[in-house]
């Protein structure tokens, strides 16, 4: 039965589309339904918003359905494939649903011209009547912009770091890091600009241009604080958004905008907690409001681009600072082997004549002599360590026979250790044959023995290993001294570095026997390593054994 006030149990089809209607225009998806005809009977206020079509109240039509031309034609000027061209109408999912196609997980871009449009995962079909023909067809739009966006962020990030790790050059990291932005975000045109701290300047440089598009304006050599885009963050130290560049008021961007098609203009400022560091500037090809979570994806990224900036300039000031050590170095040395030459020669001149120098004479001369020759040593280390750490100074390729060099170390060794009763063990095979500069693995050999001994407590043993480990022959000097303090083991290959434990026990050394061991390990293609004992020091260095690298590359 009826219900009281009521003509018929059941509502008619005009009765229900007003319910219908008032539900769908609450929801947040976009929601399209038109009759057989194609004729819009529902164009929800989510949907007007999706097309951008101004004043919502406009899409109504009190007294009956929507007409449909110029509906349709909007809907059609909005709608975007991922691509970015326009879907023709016979295309529109509204017609191909009517033609009894369902669709699905469909993504499609709406937006009107010169904005940035939206990104929708579209869901929809036909609408069967009782006799099963096709009465209609029914569209639902998810707002799927700000989850695109989001991984769009994400792998912009990542592109950006790979960027700044694989490319080489400075111009290459900041026209990749541009580009990673640039390609994801479609923005055409990007630049970067760094301060000149010398001149408060800021400089270009890099730039990245999209595929097909032109570049900007030949760009200035120079920008003053405050002067263009760049300048104007650097004067203002924040972001700066320009969501239509030609309502800008500047003049080189609205040039720049009426030349080439680009409508919005975000500067980014590059900074460390210290200092300003540069600028990133980016132009799109469409009107772009301003986005937070965008600004901080930029901020993100202007950080990655400062932290690659900073580890940049500081390896090549301590590259610049190795070669200036190294020149200085190679020039006191050169300067100073030459005098020290001449004083070592005459004063061995002068102490031949036993009969003519004795007495204090003798003695001073002597002395003279002794430091004369302990500071050409030292000449020549530094020279040495100069040279093979730079690849300057030529090593000598020949078959050496590491079994018979460390045995001959060994017995020049022993005379400087007896004094104080330290014994020298030694424990190698017959023959080991490596490829490398006789000379230079002697003088490898002869400092580990050195630092070894000296090292070493009166009465203690100094144990010499040789021994063959597949394609390397391993060689290790082992003491029983004082040891390294475990604090300064990290430093012990440094240069002029000396352990704790040996200045104040009053021990005489230069701190360069090590770093030299090390660069002459290094330049025949081995490694020297250190193992602590408790106490005493194990120095173990590795080397290629002769045809090991021709024999593993035949196997291969």
């Amino acid at each position: 039965m009826a219900q009281p006030g009521t003509s018929s149990a059941f509502l008619s089809a005009d009765q229900v589309l007003p319910f219908f209607r008032a539900l769908v225009e609450t929801l947040e998806t976009a929601v399209v339904l038109c009759d057989s005809g194609g004729r819009i009977l529902l164009f929800n206020r989510a949907m007007a918003r999706a097309c951008d079509a101004g004043d919502e109240a406009s899409w109504e039509n009190p007294s009956g359905p929507l007409r449909v031309g110029t509906e349709l034609s909007r809907i059609t000027s909005c709608l975007r494939n991922p691509d970015g061209s326009r879907v023709v109408r016979a295309q529109l999912p509204l017609s191909r649903a009517l033609r009894g196609e369902r669709i699905r997980d469909e993504e499609l871009h709406l937006g009107s011209d010169g904005r940035r449009p939206r990104t929708y995962r579209t869901h929809g079909g036909p609408v069967h009547g009782p006799d099963g023909r096709v009465v209609g067809a029914l569209l639902a739009l998810h707002d799927v912009t700000e989850r695109r966006l989001a991984l769009r962020f994400a792998d912009c990030e990542l592109a950006v770091a790979d960027a700044l790790v694989t490319e080489a050059s400075l111009a290459e990291a900041g026209a990749g890091a541009l580009a990673a932005v640039g390609t994801r975000l479609s923005w055409p045109y990007g630049e970067l600009w760094l301060a000149d701290d010398a001149d408060e300047t800021l400089y270009p440089a890099a730039r990245w241009v999209a595929p097909g598009h032109q570049p900007s304006d030949p760009r200035p050599e120079r920008l003053a604080r405050g002067a263009g885009l760049p300048g104007e963050v650097w004067a203002s130290g924040v972001p700066c958004w320009y969501s239509d560049v030609t309502t800008s008021g500047q003049a080189r961007l609205v040039a720049t905008a009426g030349r080439y098609g680009l409508r919005s203009a975000i500067g980014v400022p590059i900074r460390t907690p210290e200092q300003f560091i540069g600028v990133l500037v980016f132009f799109g090809s469409c009107v772009e409001e301003p986005d937070e979570s965008l600004l901080a994806m930029l901020s993100g990224v202007a950080a990655h681009v400062g932290q690659f900036l900073v580890r940049r300039r500081a390896d090549e000031l301590a590259l610049e600072l190795t070669r200036t050590r190294d020149d200085f170095l190679a020039l006191v040395g050169h300067e100073l082997r030459t005098p020290l030459t001449s004083i070592v020669s005459h004063t061995e001149l002068v102490l031949a004549d036993e009969e003519g120098i004795t007495g204090d004479n003798r003695t001073l001369l002597t002395a003279v002599d002794r430091n004369a020759h302990a500071l050409r040593a030292i000449v020549t280390d530094l020279l040495d360590l100069a040279g093979l750490e730079s690849g300057d100074l030529p090593v000598e390729e020949v078959t050496v026979d590491l079994a018979d060099l460390v045995t001959t170390a060994v017995s020049a060794a022993r005379p400087t250790a007896e004094p104080n009763d330290v014994k020298i063990e030694v424990d190698a095979p017959r023959v080991l044959p490596v490829r490398g500069d006789p000379a230079r693995l002697r003088q490898l050999v002869d400092q580990l023995l050195s630092n070894a001994v000296k090292y070493s407590p009166d009465g203690g043993d100094v144990r010499v290993a040789l021994e063959r480990d597949g394609d390397r022959a391993e060689l290790t000097v082992t003491d029983a001294g004082i040891g390294i303090p475990e604090a300064e083991r990290p430093r012990l290959f440094e240069r002029f570095f000396r352990a704790t434990t040996g200045t104040e026990r009053g021990l005489a050394g230069t701190g360069l026997g090590l770093p030299l061991a090390r660069a002459i390990a290094v330049r025949h293609g081995g490694t020297i390593k250190t193992r602590h004992g408790h106490p005493g020091t194990t120095m173990v260095v590795t080397l290629p054994v002769a045809g090991a690298t021709e024999s593993r590359s035949h196997r291969e």
